[in-house]
Parts: structure tokens; C-alpha cells; sequence
């Protein structure tokens, strides 16, 4: 049974689940799905993997063939189709994409109308769907409205970008790692005349390939070598966000959260539990609200809770006035945007120190009950008094790959080394 992780299905494409036949299969459930919401209709969007255009045209077909009507948009972010379902322009938008993973990977993401994630429920009758046996076709319709879609995601932005005045003068590097962002750099250059943009990852190039939110070394250097004031890169799909200050270093995810919780003075901010702990000792004003990884989640505990404000370590950013999910370019532009002008990023991100951590992953085939394994349970346990005040350990199997992920954090780099060491050995034995 194919199974949805924490944001879809993932894997190598050509090899089930990321294959036409399973792409077929989509598509028809995601018919099923647009008419619980009282219509047919399924926008499809792609980043720029060379099997996005068969997967796309896969989903589509599915779509056809149970009847309903399939809308391809063409690469796009995610973030682009989510507007565009926001606007009603469908019932049900796939997006196919692997996000940050390497090129040969490629995945499925699903959404509502309005541009929100699939509940539980939704997610579990969607697996369910896509083991029944097919009906008879129902010729459907196919349809292209890739301009049409990227004008309304533009003009989503042009709603919610801070105002052309808080960008003057600057020269910002971007990164757009030649995935689905790559078309809006036009609207970057006429929304900011007043910048000087340095771009890179833009044009022929394998996506994610050493450029992106993945590989930040790359835009570190032209930003050092371009003299720039600072920079940002997005990931395959572009909802990831990473920055660069002035000195060409790379901002941690948990300092960019920080960063925006503090200059647009939130009273509330959702975090996963990737965070680091540092950021409640920093941020004594403001309510954090921990959820399980995963945008969905973020979402979910910001629409409940009225909390303006989600942020992932990951660099994965949810602005509630914003678009619908995450895009990596609004993030860079309002994070940018907030920095005192004649005032170096780096002496202003200064304040905030995120505890030393180890984060890393084990391979694994199989996945027995973490509490099963005794010998690894009680390492973990000991774990957080070795570590000290605010040390926590976090070992949970991915949504995506087949890895156990290992979080080790605390005020004692040495520590979280050592305990990090004994954990992945303990981890690797239990799991052999």
C-alpha cells in the first residue's frame, strides 16, 4: 500500500511509487477527492526534474480518465499552485516535486482547495483510493494554464512582498537552484528596481544540483566575491528559505526563525520540534507552540490558534497574512526587508546563539517500535541529564526515507558530540 509521509509521497523516480502507472492512480484519486469538495477539477504544477513532465502528464491522464478535469500549470512553486487553489481556480492542486532532494528523486504533494495541506483523514482515504480497482473511463478534459496560473501567484505576492521602499540600494544575491522559482526572477527585478540582484541557479543546470538551500556554500561565495549585502536561496520547489549575511556565513534556520519572531514582535510562534530550545530562553515574550515536523502541522496549530507566525528549521517559513504555505522567496524578501539599513546583517544576528547540535540519520530497511529497542531507549533516556539544562535528544524515523533521525542539542558542544557518537552506534546495532 503506498503510503503518504509528512508531506506526500517521495522516492527515486521510475521506481514505484514515482512511476506513470502509480502517477495514473493519482490522478484518478485526486478526482475523487475534488468531489468531496463539490467539483472535478485538478491543478497540476512540477518544478524542473527531468521526470516531472511524465509524472505531470501521468496525474493528468488519471484525471482525464475518472472523468474530471485536469489544469497543468506548467513549473511553478508549490507555494504558486496553493495561491492559485486559494483564488478557487480548482478543488484539489498536485504538485510534483521532490523539494530539496536530489534530481533522480521526484514526489507528489496534495492539497485542498484554499491551498491546505491533506488532513489525516484525507490523506488515509487517498491511500485507500489508490489500491481500488479502476472503473471504466470517463473521458475527461486536459487543459494548459500555465500563464494564467503564474500571473495570479504574482499578484499574490505583489499582496503580501514588503513594500519596494524597504529594499533600496542593496545588492542581494539569489540562489533559485534551478528549480521551479526560476521565473520569478523578472518579477524580482520590476517589484525591487531599487536592487541590484546577483543571480545564480538560474537558467540550464540539474536542480539542487550543488545550488539551492541545500548547497548554500555556493551562494556564500558570490555573495563574498560580489559584495553583496546579503542573500537567500530556495530549494528545488522553492518553499525552503536560506540566508546569507554580508560576510558570506550562512544563517541557521533557528536564527532566521528568531530573527522574524523578534523584528515583527509576534506575541505567538508556532515551531516543530526540531527548534532549538534556545529559542524560548531568547524569545521570553512570546508563546512558542511545539507541533510535530512538518508544515501541515504548523499550519494546523496556526489556523486553530490565530498564531501569526510558523517557522521550521529547515528554513521552511508560514507567514498567516501571507501566501497559503511556505514560499522561499517571500521569506528571503521579509527577512531582508526587517535588517536596519547601514547596519551589517551579521552584527544584528549577533544577539541570538541557537545551542550546539548533531543531527544526522541512520539507513534503515525496517522499522520496528522505537520503544521495542531497550538498548537504545535507555541511552536516549539518559541522554538529556548528561546533556544539562535545556540538552534534549530527538530520534524519530523519517516521513520521506527510509532513515532514523538522530537530533542531539545542548549548552556543551563536546557533550552533544560525544552522546550524538554513542546514539548512532546504539542506533545502527538495534537496527542491524
Amino acid at each position: 500500500m503506498i503510503q503518504f509521509g509528512t508531506d506526500g509521497i517521495r522516492g527515486e523516480a521510475g521506481r514505484p511509487p514515482l512511476t506513470a502507472e502509480v502517477a495514473l492512480q493519482i490522478g484518478r484519486a485526486a478526482v475523487k477527492l475534488a468531489r468531496e469538495g463539490g467539483g472535478e477539477r485538478v491543478m497540476i504544477a512540477r518544478d524542473t526534474r527531468p521526470s516531472g513532465l511524465m509524472l505531470a502528464y501521468g496525474v493528468a491522464a488519471g484525471v482525464a480518465a475518472e472523468g474530471g478535469e485536469a489544469v497543468l500549470i506548467d513549473v511553478l512553486p508549490t507555494s504558486a499552485l496553493m495561491a492559485n487553489l486559494a483564488a478557487g481556480a480548482a478543488e484539489v492542486g498536485v504538485m510534483v516535486t521532490a523539494s530539496h532532494n536530489p534530481a533522480p528523486d521526484n514526489g507528489f504533494k496534495l492539497m485542498y482547495r484554499g491551498g491546505r495541506k491533506l488532513s489525516e483523514g484525507a490523506a488515509e482515504r487517498f491511500e485507500r483510493w489508490l489500491t481500488e480497482s479502476p472503473g471504466p473511463s470517463v473521458p475527461g478534459q486536459i487543459r494548459s494554464d500555465a500563464l494564467g496560473a503564474r500571473q495570479a501567484y504574482q499578484r499574490a505576492l505583489d499582496e503580501v512582498a514588503p513594500p519596494s521602499a524597504t529594499l533600496q540600494g542593496v545588492r542581494i544575491g539569489v540562489d533559485l537552484s534551478f528549480g521551479a522559482a526560476q521565473g520569478t526572477a523578472r518579477w524580482l527585478k520590476e517589484r525591487y528596481p531599487g536592487v541590484e540582484w546577483v543571480l545564480r541557479g538560474r537558467g540550464e543546470g540539474v536542480i539542487n544540483e550543488g545550488v539551492g538551500s541545500e548547497h548554500p556554500a555556493g551562494l556564500a561565495e558570490v555573495v563574498r566575491a560580489e559584495g553583496c549585502d546579503f542573500g537567500f536561496a530556495v530549494d528545488g520547489d522553492a518553499d525552503r528559505c536560506v540566508l546569507i549575511d554580508d560576510l558570506g556565513a550562512v544563517v541557521p534556520g533557528d536564527v532566521l526563525t528568531w530573527w522574524l519572531a523578534s523584528r515583527l514582535q509576534v506575541r505567538s510562534l508556532a515551531t516543530t520540534v526540531m527548534s532549538t530550545n534556545a529559542l524560548e530562553a531568547a524569545l521570553t515574550e512570546v508563546r512558542i507552540e511545539r507541533t510535530p515536523v512538518g508544515d501541515r502541522h504548523l499550519m494546523h496549530a496556526m489556523r486553530q490558534q490565530g498564531i501569526p507566525l510558523g517557522c521550521e528549521e529547515s528554513g521552511h517559513v508560514i507567514f498567516l497574512d501571507g501566501l497559503p504555505g511556505g514560499d522561499g522567496i517571500l521569506t528571503g524578501l521579509k527577512a531582508l526587508s526587517l535588517a536596519e539599513p547601514d547596519v551589517p546583517l551579521s552584527s544584528q544576528l549577533r544577539a541570538f546563539t541557537p545551542f550546539p547540535r548533531k543531527i544526522g540519520v541512520v539507513r534503515t530497511r525496517v522499522r520496528p517500535p522505537l520503544e521495542t529497542l531497550d538498548a537504545l531507549q535507555r541511552s536516549i533516556e539518559r541522554a538529556p541529564r548528561r546533556l544539562g539544562p535545556g540538552g534534549r535528544v530527538l530520534v524519530r524515523y523519517s516521513g520521506t526515507e527510509p532513515v532514523l533521525r538522530l537530533l542531539v542539542e545542548g549548552p556543551d558542544a563536546s557533550a552533544v558530540q560525544q552522546i550524538f557518537d554513542e546514539l548512532t552506534e546504539q542506533a545502527r546495532e538495534s537496527l542491524q
